[in-house]
């Protein structure tokens, strides 16, 4: 079956896509209606189901394969798939199939990428928390999306996003004198480490009690305070100053962090992490449209459309 990319306006298609999210939603006459987003491996798209017993009774949940009918309609200048029919596949039907996204780097790369970074800390303190915290999830940090839904929601997503964080911190470094190189980039190797207990696997996530009922950032702190003690350095600088990273990466008390920053690597940490979170999937979507017209919503900026600039 033809990928989405091929896939043209008025065209009606038939094809295997995994469901990456689902959302019930209403029309302003107060109809319901489903907005799902769907994956062939390569490309996402969000799709339109107008029929909600299509999803409602197909039982069609994030992280499962089906096979689709639609429609294609021109919506603000771009396909918009419309689902006519969803139907559920055997594992024999799908099995040599790959509907999983992937960082746009290998997992190979990511790895000799990270260790060169990881190589670069010189502190013995600091490398050591972080080279022993990172041994102990190793398979699933390499592994793991960085989100469920909001960014970097893909395989490789955890790491892939701490990369690109570890190349913009390079650039705050050349630019504004006064860190301390070794903290920054401890503290981007872990600032999402908990993500590694927070969510369930890598291709079906979901978030695990843990995740419910503490949140990565809380997971992190207790896997770092648990191995600074293991390796007796729990009352050092730079143990506290590594735990006050992972605390206050969110930035402010409203979006989840326990401390907001009181340090100047600190407040880049939150800066290129807030960056990274919301210009990739941006990036996802004006790639995805033609010049002279708006993006699909994009979740990360609460649902706005943005305009690409139809200029060379």
């Amino acid at each position: 079956m033809k990928k989405f990319i091929e896939m043209k306006i008025g065209e009606d298609v038939e094809f295997y896509a995994l469901v990456e999210a689902t959302q019930k939603r209403y029309t302003p006459n107060k109809s319901a209606y489903y907005s799902i987003t769907l994956s062939d491996g390569d490309t996402s798209i969000d799709a339109r189901v107008w029929d909600v017993n299509l999803i409602e009774k197909n039982d069609v949940l994030a992280g499962a394969v089906f096979a689709f009918k639609a429609h294609i309609n021109e919506y603000v200048g771009k396909p918009q798939f419309v689902i006519t029919s969803i139907r559920e596949v055997s594992e024999e039907e799908i099995k040599d199939r790959k509907f999983y996204r992937t960082a746009p780097l290998s997992e190979e790369v990511l790895r000799k990428n990270i260790e060169t970074y990881l190589n670069q800390i010189n502190n013995p303190i600091l490398n050591k928390l972080t080279s022993k915290l990172l041994s102990k999830v190793e398979k699933d940090y390499f592994i793991y999306p960085a989100a469920m839904s909001m960014h970097h929601n893909y395989l490789n997503g955890l790491v892939y996003h701490t990369y690109t964080m570890l190349q913009m911190a390079d650039q705050y470094l050349k630019v504004y004198p006064g860190m301390n190189r070794d903290l920054l980039y401890a503290g981007i190797l872990l600032h999402d480490i908990g993500k590694t207990k927070e969510l369930s696997s890598p291709k079906t996530p979901i978030y695990t009690e843990d995740g419910n009922l503490l949140g990565h950032i809380v997971i992190g702190l207790q896997m770092l305070a648990i191995e600074a003690a293991a390796q007796g350095v729990e009352n050092t600088e730079e143990y506290k100053l590594l735990s006050h990273l992972l605390a206050s990466h969110h930035g402010e008390l409203e979006y989840g962090s326990p401390k907001e920053p009181a340090i100047m690597e600190a407040f880049v940490l939150h800066f290129i992490d807030l960056a990274d979170s919301k210009l990739a999937p941006i990036s996802v979507e004006v790639l995805k449209t033609s010049k002279g017209n708006y993006t699909a919503p994009i979740t990360t900026l609460n649902r706005k459309s943005i305009y690409v600039p139809n200029i060379k």
